[in-house]
């Protein structure tokens, strides 16, 4: 009875929408690893008051996907506690690009 009830329901939408649903966290639970969800809710109430033989399904659906990790970057927090990239306690190095000529692997010296 319960499927063919569900097949019914909004003349075969919801059917086809919880076979999607489904396909959805499916994927998603393979792609992170994590748990996924889905939920079907049917609410049954009766089409008018007093009326407890014609009764009226409404269905929701809903698919709770996991979420993939999200990465995290790296700050420092200064004296007057704004964030920045690098380390304001860390000594700068006096770093400079050195263009090289001749062979490769072969070494040149750089004068200051």
């Amino acid at each position: 009875m319960f499927q063919e009830t569900i097949l019914q329901i909004q003349n075969g939408t919801t059917a086809a929408e919880l076979s999607e649903a489904l396909r959805n966290v499916v994927a998603a639970v393979r792609e992170t690893g994590k748990a996924g969800a889905l939920t079907l809710t049917l609410k049954v109430v009766p089409a008018s008051k007093g009326a407890a033989d014609v009764l009226m399904i409404e269905a929701a659906v809903k698919a709770k996907l996991p979420e993939r990790d999200r990465g995290r970057t790296v700050f420092y927090a200064t004296e007057d506690n704004r964030l920045v990239r690098n380390d304001p306690k860390q000594q700068t190095l006096p770093l400079r690009v050195v263009d090289i000529v001749g062979e490769r692997g072969e070494l040149k010296e750089v004068n200051r």
